[in-house]
């Protein structure tokens, strides 16, 4: 048997700031059962910047069920969200 290799998923979300962006963002997620390894957040003259990497190896087969639902839950909140596949870290 071979050695499982994580794969990673890096997301970036950006627009205008507000209190609780990143309690949404990371509780959707949370909600798919992946884990954030990594995570960095700037605002800069009220503009929000984040960037998260996710290790998305325990359910890959959701991966674009969450691509959606951030999709959709940025758009919301008036944030660009943007997926890069990044395999392994």
């Amino acid at each position: 048997m071979f050695p499982m290799t994580d794969r990673y998923l890096v997301i970036i979300a950006v627009g205008p700031d507000r209190s609780g962006l990143i309690a949404e963002i990371t509780s959707v997620i949370a909600d798919f059962g992946y884990n954030i390894e990594d995570m960095d957040q700037v605002v800069m003259h009220g503009v929000f910047i984040l960037s998260l990497l996710v290790n998305i190896s325990p359910a890959v087969d959701s991966l674009d069920r969450l691509r959606k639902k951030l999709e959709h839950i940025c758009h919301e909140l008036g944030l660009e969200v943007t997926f890069y596949y990044t395999g392994n870290r």
